[in-house]
């Protein structure tokens, strides 16, 4: 990935962040909405990208970033809404959900990327993953915010950043 694309998608996700902020999401869901928009920077230029090592190198970077923040999604703030009546559907929605991408993920993986099906298996990545943030940031987070509340949700950012780094490092 050059260094122009991963600045493109760091501020993809930083005016994320902020437009999240303004609709009044704050701590983990902010961040959630920021990682959101940056993966979905790093899709495009994959996307676009012809040359196979591109594609390759941006692949590594982006399956290890939609599945550390998926797992750390999954482990930290997905069973916190399972306690709560009021968010209890939405987690078990997004366990749905998290299946369905895991499927997509490893469907882009078990294609080369020279392959004329690599791009249309990301395609259909992008369609998706557009899907579930639109789901997740319009409706699940402003829910659970609400049913949590500002304080928790808040205190929920730093274990889910803690988690998606041990992600990070066992994906390598």
């Amino acid at each position: 990935m050059n260094p122009i694309e991963k600045v493109a998608a760091k501020m993809a996700g930083k005016t994320a962040n902020v437009e999240a902020r303004f609709k009044g999401l704050k701590g983990v869901f902010a961040k959630l909405a920021e990682q959101h928009h940056e993966a979905g920077a790093l899709l495009a230029s994959a996307e676009k990208a012809l040359d196979p090592t591109k594609r390759s190198d941006l692949w590594r970077q982006i399956r290890k970033e939609l599945l550390s923040h998926e797992q750390a999604e999954l482990l930290e703030i997905y069973p916190v809404l399972e306690g709560y009546a009021a968010t209890r559907d939405i987690a078990r929605t997004h366990a749905e959900q998290a299946g369905e991408l895991d499927e997509l993920i490893r469907l882009v993986d078990s294609i080369a990327v020279q392959s004329v099906a690599w791009r249309p298996a990301v395609q259909g990545l992008i369609v998706r993953i557009e899907a579930h943030v639109a789901e997740e940031e319009q409706q699940f987070f402003p829910q659970a915010q609400h049913a949590l509340g500002d304080e928790r949700v808040k205190k929920l950012e730093q274990p889910f950043l803690t988690a998606q780094a041990r992600m990070k490092a066992r994906l390598g």
